[in-house]
């Protein structure tokens, strides 16, 4: 059996934790040994089975502060984003990958899982056996000559001067150049996790994804009898947002999940008389009792509405979250505002109109079995299928 090296660079949600977690289950299963190299230590130890071998992942330059607070023009590209993160800094690109062959020296894995860690798949290109898992936005084909625009808008930063930079700290460290820079997430064997209706990369893409990663089973599609409001977020970002007052003067019954939320955010939630669920709620109960979600637009919760036939209102932060509900609205399933734009009394009457749409609600629950359809594919047989060389 093997020893596998499984990574984790970017994003911040906990859902990369979940992920690994669930393939190191897996492997450990088949027999083979798992070290895991990890942006963030929260929570893993509980997570992994025993066993498995935790290490600190080499951590890109800006993510040690507040990311929601990085400065910089808007982005438009992966490209945009990983600048953000200290791409530009040529000597911090060298000091990633001399950090993964320092791992990979100390591990000595026969393969390697990347979650969202470019540098990993760089540094082992041509050196050892890749597989890439993630959503599709993460999943970047790595064949592509530029970064498409992910949101109609301009790249923020020039890609062929990024490029040349990362291809000299490249050459200093051994490596080949890379010919474009979307080559930072060529895998061995590429393994998107998301439905082809919710793929920012689809029509570039030359693998047809896997079936996408939930935090439960494939819920059932609703009966679309509920009548609740479900609303799923976080406090980092939305504690202040207008959105909460947007949902009270609705006059609608409104549910609420906010992983962790603080004694002052819950007091809030009674207050405008909301219901709230202090531990996450099955996706099965949330589609027996709603009429219409909220959230953010995380890949895992929209890919379960989509499942569930519940329409689904996203008020994205960011280029990801953004381009989830531009899908979800070109496919007439949902609407979007942005998190920061809403205003409370116009929120509130288009939320009445959305809710009351029986339209809207019976097109939701038709269009769930294609997404159910699409759940044929799981990862984790994928994964051991590259692996096993089948």
């Amino acid at each position: 059996m093997a020893r596998i090296l499984l990574g984790w660079e970017l994003g911040a949600h906990r859902g990369h934790l979940v992920r690994l977690a669930a393939i190191a289950r897996i492997l450990i299963a088949q027999g083979h040994q798992v070290d895991a190299a990890l942006q963030n230590m929260d929570g893993a130890a509980a997570l992994f089975p025993e066993g498995v071998r935790l290490w600190q992942a080499p951590l890109w330059p800006r993510m040690i502060v507040n990311v929601t607070r990085l400065d910089g023009p808007p982005v438009a590209t992966m490209g945009d984003i990983l600048v953000r993160l200290g791409l530009d800094r040529e000597e911090a690109f060298e000091g990633l990958i001399r950090a993964w062959d320092s791992l990979f020296i100390a591990i000595s894995p026969q393969s390697v899982i990347s979650d969202f860690a470019p540098a990993m798949l760089r540094a082992a290109w041509g050196r050892i056996p890749s597989i890439a898992v993630g959503t599709g936005f993460e999943c970047v084909p790595g064949d592509l000559a530029a970064f498409p625009s992910l949101n109609r808008q301009p790249a923020a930063h020039d890609e062929a001067a990024i490029l040349a930079q990362a291809n000299a700290a490249l050459a200093r460290c051994s490596r080949p150049a890379m010919l474009g820079l979307p080559a930072l997430f060529a895998a061995d064997t590429p393994l998107p996790g998301t439905f082809r209706e919710l793929d920012p990369y689809g029509a570039m893409r030359r693998e047809p994804p896997v079936s996408p990663t939930l935090a439960g089973p494939a819920p059932p599609i609703s009966d679309g009898q509920g009548e609740e409001v479900f609303v799923y977020g976080f406090e980092r970002i939305m504690a202040d947002a207008a959105l909460w007052d947007g949902l009270a003067q609705s006059g609608l019954p409104v549910r609420v999940h906010v992983p962790g939320a603080s004694a002052a955010l819950q007091e809030r939630f009674a207050r405008l008389g909301f219901a709230f669920a202090p531990d996450p709620l099955p996706f099965e109960e949330i589609a027996r009792c709603a009429r219409l979600l909220v959230s953010h637009g995380g890949h895992g919760f929209t890919s379960a509405a989509l499942l569930a036939g519940i329409p689904h209102i996203i008020t994205p932060y960011d280029l990801e979250k953004q381009a989830h509900a531009d899908h979800v609205v070109a496919l007439r399933l949902g609407g979007q505002v942005p998190l920061m734009a809403i205003k409370p009394a116009p929120f509130a009457e288009s939320l009445k109109r959305i809710h009351a749409d029986d339209a809207l609600v019976a097109r939701a629950r038709n269009a769930a079995p294609g997404f159910h359809a699409q759940m044929a594919r799981p990862m984790d047989k994928a994964i051991l299928a590259a692996i096993s060389g089948r």
